[in-house]
This record gives C-alpha cells, structure tokens and sequence, in this order.
C-alpha cells in the first residue's frame, strides 16, 4: 500500500468521528474555552524543549484545537475566515513539535523495550492521526524506523546496500564466501528479533487502529528490506555456484538455516500486504534447491568422467578420487535432513530412471541414503575401471582391495553407516575378500606352482623357483596394502601357499644340493611386502575428480594438490620436503601400523583456487 494511500486511511479511520459539524459543536461544548487550549499550546511551543517530557494536556489542547479547527472551517460566517488562518498555523506549528518529539522518542535505539516511551510514541501518534496529520506522522515513522532496521543489519555484519544483486555480481568466490558467512550469522537474529520487534512495535504505536491498518504500517516499514535480505541466497545461487562440487555445501547451510526458520518466518509475515516476503523466501529455497541437485548431478559426472593422468595409483595405493569423494560424501551426510526435503524428487537432469532402478525394493528408505549409496556405486565402477588399466592383474585386485576397504571403512565408523546400513558395510566387506583372494590366486600361484615335487627334485626347478621368487620380491617392492589388518591376513595366505609345501620339500633334500632360502627366508621375505612407499597417503597427482575435485573442501580441509599448487605428504623425522612442498612430521617412533591413515579436518578458509 503506497504511503499516501496508507495516510489517509490512518486519517480517516481516525477523524471518522468529528465529520458532522453539529456533533463537532456538541464536542466542543463538552471541552474547556477554547481559549485555554490555545494558551496551553503557545505556551508549550514558546518554552518547547525537546528534552523535557511531553505533557499530556498539550495533547488534549492540539486535539481541541483540531476540532475548534474543524468547526470553523465549516461555519458560513465571513469573520470566520480570518480565525480559521491563525488556528491552522497555530495547529501546524504544534504538528512541527510533534512531530520532533516522535522523531526524538524513535530514535532511542532499545524503544521497543521501553514501556513509557511506546505509551508517549502512541499517544503522539494517535494525536496526529486525529488531527489530520496521518500522512507526515507514517513518513516519519517510516523513515526512522527504516534507518533503524538497516543500522540493526549493519551491527548484526550484513550490509544490505553493499549486498545487493549488481554489486554481489562482481564478487570472486571467496569474498562472496565471506558475504555468505555475515548473512548465515546474521539471519536468526535478524528474524527473531530485528523483525519480530518492529512488528511489536508497529502492533502496540498503532494499536488504537484496525488489523489491517497496523499490518499495512508494519509492511510499509519493513516488506523491502526483509525481501531483500530474505532473497540474497537466490542472487547467490543463480549466479555464482557454477556446479562446483564444494560449493554444495555452503548452499546446503543457506537451505538449511533459511527452512529452520520458516515457522517464524511465516509468523512475523502473516498478514497480506507482506506475503511478498514469504514469496521471497520460498523462491529462495526453490533456487537453492535446484542449484543443490545440480551440483550433485554434476559431481555425479565429474565422477564417472574421471580423466586424471594418473589413471592408477603407484602400488595400488588409495586412489586421490576415492579419498576425495569419501570426504565428499561423508560431508554430505551431515545435512541430512535439508537433503531429505530437496531430494523427496529427483530432479529431472539427472539419471532418474537409473536412480530409481537402483532402489526399486525400496531397501534404503530415504532419498539421501539412497543417493549416497548410488554416488558410491559411480565410484565403485570407476574404480573398477581404473582397475583395468594395470598391466598386471594381481596389482588390479591390490588396487580394488585398498580402495574398496577405504570406502568401506569411512562407511562404517562414521555417520553414513546410520544411512546405508549393515548389510552395505557386510556386502562390500565381503567384496574387499575377494578381492584379496584374486590377488593371492593371481599373483602367487605361479610361483607356488614353481615349488619343486618329490619327482622334480633337480637343480634346475630349484634355481627356477629362486629367480621367479626373487623376480617377484623385486616387482612388488612398492606393492602396498594401506590397511595393517588387511596387510596381515594377505601375507599369512601367501605364506600358507608357499612356506609350508617348501619347507617340506627343504627338508628333505637341502643336505643333497645348494638352496639358497631356507623356510624362514621365505616367510620373512613374504612378510616384508606390501609395505610400500607411501604406505598410509593417498595417491594422485592429478585433480582426482575432475575439475574440481583438487580444490579445498571446506568442511574437512579435503584438498588434493594440483600441479604448481602447495602439496601435501607424509614424512618421518628425518626425511626431507622438496622444493614447494609442506611436510606433516613425525617421530620416527610413530606407529604407523597403528595409525595408518591420518584423517585431516583442519578448516581453511578462502583458498579456493578457481577461476571465477
């Protein structure tokens, strides 16, 4: 409603009364002599100090002059004309007074605490409304309180002006990042309390007028500066997410602490004339939605369309992917409830029918559990994959072994167990088991098969053992199972494969040629393995994720070095950094078996290194 509109009817629903000129003169005669309010309110306005306290009978006498007004105006006597002037400037120059006093009385910062001040604001309001000043007393109120939700805003670290669409256009992501932090800070106070209270305030200065009146006042003051603080997640979204995964979860904390107040929110903006907040804020959350399953359908593709130049990992390490998209996902899993909500649908973009498919018995319950366990068997088919690309087959099944038993115990010791159950973590466990078992058969039977027999007793199979064994100790010096457990059990397969049949045979015919392992060389050679070089890092070179998955996730500090960036490694006391890398030292007393993998949830801020 237009500020003027608003005036009139404040005027009109206010001076509805003093309209009929004989029921004005039957007021008038109920009221002391004229005379004394005009001496009482030259008397006030000759001695007027803004910091004395506004007393009650000049507020009569401006309202008696007013209908003294009134009654002049609508009598046909010609010596009424001359008195009509001088009591019209009389009432203006008591508006002028009154009009600072309600200026003063608003500016105090806590007004809405204060009972005596509230009780004088509305009794000077209700005063200009009466006399036909509805229009400048709503411009002042309007103003002041305007100023002041603003100044509210700036103390609360949210610049409103400074925040607005073309400005927040030129921004890089990082002092955007920054903006959205401010606003986050900022939103919960600025609803509960910045908002609340001006619809208090406006509920109890107004009281003396309609519903529709107070609600009409309270949205003249405050409907564009709540919609435009409301609609920053929207100016966000639409323009600066360009589907980069990390980014996801910023909008995440936009989403979830904007529906966390919807409830107040629809209770501060009920009425009418300020539905275009709640308008707002609904749109907000719709764009913040679509953006979020953008961004997972696209991570969704960054994983499938992997194209690192480190297609496998040195020694069949923890793949730089694996480790990346864990972390990712293990970070999603903390919004589980605005993901509930956004994810009730499957957008359009993305493989809905192959999503759907894939929970065709409706095994996993929820929409997220169902999206992150579909995330998780992307990656185990890129995995899978990558695992081709290794020339030798034992290696493959090493590889699938490290990779898989990193997925699966990121699963089960955090809070994506309670989304995709035990039977997930029993499944893929026993997958890792064959994994380990393909890699037993594949990389050491033939060297079991080497082992000479009772009938093969020459020096030929034996030095044909020695040179295979000794071939295959060498290939896989930098063979490395991550997991100490897991390392064990595979060594004590190889072990029962090849040590008990040699010794056997040691036995028996190492007094009638020249051996040169005897049973215990074998078992401790075998036990040196799977070490590694890197055992406990992850490896990758490369983004590990398409194009943005080396950059910094920002609830875990997962970063995953890119080339010309700082690296980061593992070192024990001793070892040395190169040129541009940054060491992370231990004692060389560290127990790395026991401590094999070093989980970092250090949060940096604003080193995201996109291009904008």
């Amino acid at each position: 409603m237009a500020t003027t509109t608003l005036a009139t009817l404040l005027t009109n629903s206010s001076t509805r009364r003093v309209v009929d000129v004989d029921d004005d003169q039957n007021h008038l005669s109920r009221l002391p002599p004229i005379t004394d309010s005009i001496s009482t309110i030259h008397a006030f306005i000759s001695k007027w100090d803004p910091h004395s306290s506004l007393s009650s009978r000049f507020l009569r006498a401006t309202t008696h002059l007013h209908s003294y007004l009134l009654y002049l105006a609508a009598s046909p006597a010609r010596s009424s004309r001359n008195e009509l002037m001088r009591t019209n400037s009389l009432l203006q120059s008591a508006m002028n007074c009154l009009d600072q006093e309600l200026r003063n009385h608003l500016s105090i910062s806590d007004v809405h605490t204060l009972t005596d001040t509230i009780s004088t604001v509305r009794s000077i309001v209700e005063t200009m409304l009466s006399t036909g000043y509805g229009e400048e007393c709503l411009t002042t109120y309007q103003s002041i309180l305007r100023a002041s939700v603003m100044s509210q805003l700036n103390q609360l670290g949210f610049d409103l002006y400074a925040n607005r669409t073309r400005k927040l256009r030129k921004l890089k992501w990082e002092v955007l990042d920054n903006r959205i932090q401010s606003w986050i800070d900022a939103l919960q106070k600025a609803v509960r309390l910045v908002f609340f209270h001006e619809k208090q305030l406006s509920d109890k200065i107004f009281g003396a007028s309609a519903q529709s009146v107070r609600d009409s006042v309270f949205a003249t003051i405050i409907s564009d500066i709540a919609g435009t603080f409301l609609s920053f997640p929207e100016i966000v979204c639409t323009k600066h997410v360009k589907r980069v995964p990390e980014r996801l979860f910023r909008l995440l904390d936009l989403y979830e602490c904007l529906s966390d107040l919807i409830p107040d929110i629809e209770s501060v903006f009920a009425s009418e004339p300020t539905s275009p907040v709640r308008t707002k804020v609904m749109s907000s959350l719709t764009k913040l939605s679509v953006s979020i399953q953008t961004i997972l359908y696209e991570f969704e593709r960054s994983i499938q369309k992997d194209t690192t130049k480190t297609q496998t990992a040195p020694g069949g390490q923890v793949l730089a992917l694996t480790w990346y998209v864990m972390n990712y996902l293990l970070s999603l899993s903390d919004y589980e409830a605005p993901l509930r909500v956004i994810l009730a649908d499957v957008w359009q973009e993305s493989d809905a029918s192959s999503i759907q498919s894939f929970d065709s018995d409706n095994r996993y319950g929820s929409p997220v559990s169902v999206r992150i366990s579909w995330l998780l068997l992307v990656l185990l088919r890129k995995l899978e994959s990558k695992a081709e690309k290794y020339n030798d087959v034992a290696l493959s099944y090493l590889f699938l072994v490290n990779n898989v038993y990193d997925m699966v115990k990121k699963v089960d010791i955090s809070t994506l167990k309670e989304s995709l159950g035990d039977e997930w973590v029993a499944v893929h466990m026993t997958k890792v088991r064959r994994y380990m078992e393909g890699h037993v058969r594949s990389g050491w039977a033939h060297v079991s098969a080497s082992l000479p027999v009772k009938d093969e007793e020459t020096v030929e199979r034996v030095r044909e053992f020695e040179m295979l064994f000794q071939k295959v100790l060498k290939e896989r010096e930098g063979w490395v199972i991550v997991d100490p457990v897991l390392r064990n059990e595979v060594r004590l397969l190889v072990e029962s494969m090849l040590v008990p049949a040699y010794r056997g045979w040691y036995q028996v015919y190492r007094g009638k040629m020249e051996v040169r392992f005897a049973p215990e060389d074998v078992r401790n050679q075998v036990f040196g393995l799977y070490e590694g070089s890197g055992s406990g890092s992850v490896s990758g070179s490369g983004s590990g994720c398409g194009s943005g998955s080396g950059k910094l996730l920002r609830r875990l500090g997962c970063y995953l070095p890119q080339q010309g960036d700082m690296s980061v490694r593992f070192q024990i006391e001793g070892a040395k950094a190169l040129p541009g890398e940054f060491s992370l030292r231990y004692p060389i007393t560290y127990d790395l078996q026991q401590h094999h993998e070093l989980s970092f949830r250090h949060q940096i801020q604003n080193f995201d290194s996109s291009k904008e």
